[in-house]
């Protein structure tokens, strides 16, 4: 039930972001995916995280507002994201243990937006910066050997998104985005657990957007 509510308030929030726009806005709608470049490895007394992967789709919205030089506005996502990793417990040094462990959140971005075009080519380049919020849909909870407890995801996740591409024939937009995230993931209280599964890391991604 709750997560019904939360894609319903989502998907009136980007109702009401496109509906706000004043009507000199160039407005589109479309979708967006994105897929994480970062593969890093953690490692702590207790844990060892690695093989982590992400991806991300879903719709989304574009509201620009036409300048001389260049177009400046908003882009709003409503995104499923997946995320999976390993998690192993250690002994002395040595793998006690290991279990696959997948995470999947609603991510919305809410980003400004700036575009301007390079001359007469059908290209045009594009930069966006702004935050985002993730709610937790489904999880899975950590619970290998030598552990006392399950460790389970944080509901909620918070972060800031700066990035940069490309856009072909006012359709098609490929780019990278940097990610800062500003939350813990998990709710832990073992401070040797901490590190590799708390740790407030940046991120890398591909991202690709198709609007029409």
């Amino acid at each position: 039930m709750k997560t019904k509510q939360l894609i319903l308030s989502s998907m009136a929030f980007l109702m009401g972001a496109l509906l706000s726009a004043p009507l000199s806005a160039q407005i589109k709608a479309g979708v967006k995916a994105e897929v994480g470049l970062n593969n890093p490895s953690f490692d702590s007394n207790a844990l060892k995280v690695e093989n982590m992967t992400s991806y991300s789709i879903g719709p989304s919205l574009e509201a620009l507002f036409p300048f001389a030089v260049a177009d400046f506005g908003i882009e709003a996502s409503l995104l499923y994201n997946d995320n999976r990793m390993t998690v192993s417990s250690l002994t002395d040094g040595e793998s006690a243990g290991s279990d696959e462990i997948s995470n999947r959140y609603l991510y919305l971005p809410l980003n400004a937006k700036i575009k301007f075009g390079l001359g007469i080519l059908p290209v045009r380049m594009y930069a966006v910066a702004g935050p985002y919020a993730g709610y937790l849909i489904s999880g899975d909870k950590i619970n290998v050997q030598n552990m006392q407890e399950d460790i389970s995801a944080k509901k909620f996740q918070a972060g800031t998104n700066i990035g940069m591409g490309l856009e072909l024939f006012r359709m098609l937009q490929v780019g990278v985005t940097y990610g800062v995230q500003l939350t813990d993931n998990y709710a832990v209280e073992e401070a040797n657990w901490k590190d590799p599964l708390n740790g407030k890391s940046d991120s890398w991604s591909i991202t690709a957007a198709l609007y029409f």
